[in-house]
């Protein structure tokens, strides 16, 4: 019997799109596709999720590797990017009202510390009873002792938790660990359909 939920958060509870978040800083296409190129498609990106390099130091490597036009905007996107991401607002009633049915609800995302910068902003994470990121233990999905972590600190069983996630691979590692788990394709109605299809609300 299901009794927790654990969230992925990008594409799950808020959108992240790297060509949006560009979009903002610049509205030349080749300026976006060169931006998206040296910074989110760098292996830094990932070492950001890690926890193991800060956002100052990628942040100064990448720019030292950018073209000389693109510098100042790379600084700027490092510092203010996270100011554009975009709450799912339909996800946020459906955590409400998972809560309120007295469900778990729990965190585990692959994202950097400055997480902790905006996670405030965000009336959703009010409703969670842990968050667990990456970068805090140096572990990054699909690895699978990221939810092995989640589960001990949390003294859960795999086989009482949910797990919502958009992309294939993390999904298949939650089940690797005994989990239940959904594929996410940001159709919040499906979703609901789907908890109503196999009695969870």
């Amino acid at each position: 019997m299901i009794k927790n939920f654990v969230f992925d958060m990008g594409n799950v509870l808020m959108d992240f799109s790297p060509d949006y978040i560009l979009s903002r800083y610049t509205d030349d296409l080749d300026t976006i596709k060169e931006l998206k190129r040296v910074i989110f498609t760098s292996p830094l990106w990932g070492m950001l999720d890690n926890g193991d390099i800060s956002f100052e130091e990628a942040s100064e490597k990448i720019s030292k590797e950018s073209p000389d036009h693109l510098r100042n905007i790379v600084e700027d996107i490092f510092s203010t990017w996270q100011n554009h991401k975009v709450p799912r607002l339909d996800m946020l009633e459906l955590v409400k009202e998972l809560k309120s049915k007295g469900y778990g609800i729990y965190l585990c995302s692959n994202a950097a510390a400055r997480f902790y910068t905006y996670k405030d902003k965000y009336e959703v994470f009010n409703y969670f009873d842990d968050l667990v990121i990456s970068a805090d233990i140096n572990i990054s999905k699909p690895d699978v002792r990221i939810y092995e972590y989640l589960l001990e600190k949390n003294k859960l069983n795999a086989e009482e938790c949910l797990f919502v996630d958009d992309i294939m691979a993390n999904v298949m590692a939650s089940q690797k660990v005994g989990m239940f788990a959904y594929h996410d394709n940001g159709n919040v109605d499906l979703f609901r359909e789907f908890l109503k299809t196999v009695r969870l609300i």
